[in-house]
């Protein structure tokens, strides 16, 4: 297998223009399928997806599924809930669907965690209150490629505050976040230092030894 960090930028590399489609309410997705190939190509196909939770709710009509995606050492979780429609008695099928539905989000989100399709989606998620529209995420709206642009000083301070101890987060400490699963970064600001403990136990070793050596 590469060398992880180069798995991950082949996942975050733009895909081929006409791969975002649309659901009848134009909600901009890019198909399950897509995502496998990807990941199929990047890492070639040492990958691993574990089912990890399934709750089928018959009772109260829905599915939650939490799926597991390792690359090497390193694992995402995502997460997914669907509603099963129709009367499961009559029509089994409606639990069937709602597991693939549950199963294919939380595949998804999982590698959504490694920012896959953020630059073809960012585009499509531009009005207020959406993510694309985010200043700190505008370098996805560049026609530049990722590769041509200059080097930042992981050292540098940003606009960032930390919650914690009210000190500007110098750009090390901003990118590392992006490494806690699940964590809305936009809301929870925290220097390397008063990262909670429960999330600084879910960053990859590899990407703290990595932040480590940036800012010696």
């Amino acid at each position: 297998m590469e060398h992880y960090l180069d798995i991950i930028q082949k996942l975050k590399e733009e895909f081929p223009i006409g791969t975002v489609q649309f659901t009848g309410s134009k909600r901009p997705y890019i198909p399950n399928q897509v995502y496998t190939d990807r990941l199929e190509s990047a890492t070639e196909s040492k990958w691993n997806k574990v089912i990890k939770e399934l709750d089928i709710n018959v009772t109260h009509r829905y599915v939650k599924a939490i799926v597991t995606i390792t690359i090497g050492e390193h694992s995402r979780d995502g997460y997914g809930v669907a509603i099963i429609k129709g009367d499961p008695e009559q029509d089994p099928s409606g639990v069937i669907n709602a597991v693939d539905l549950a199963m294919n989000s939380a595949f998804i989100e999982a590698l959504d965690s490694f920012q896959m399709g953020w630059r073809d989606l960012a585009p499509h998620k531009t009005s207020e209150k959406e993510w694309g529209s985010n200043p700190a995420l505008s370098h996805l709206l560049s026609t530049e490629p990722p590769n041509g642009s200059t080097p930042t000083n992981p050292r540098a301070l940003t606009s960032h505050i930390c919650l914690v101890c009210s000190k500007p987060l110098i750009q090390a400490d901003w990118e590392l976040l992006n490494h806690v699963p699940n964590l809305r970064r936009d809301k929870m600001i925290y220097c390397f230092n008063d990262i909670p403990a429960h999330h600084k136990r879910k960053i990859p070793e590899f990407e703290i030894s990595n932040y480590l050596l940036r800012i010696k």
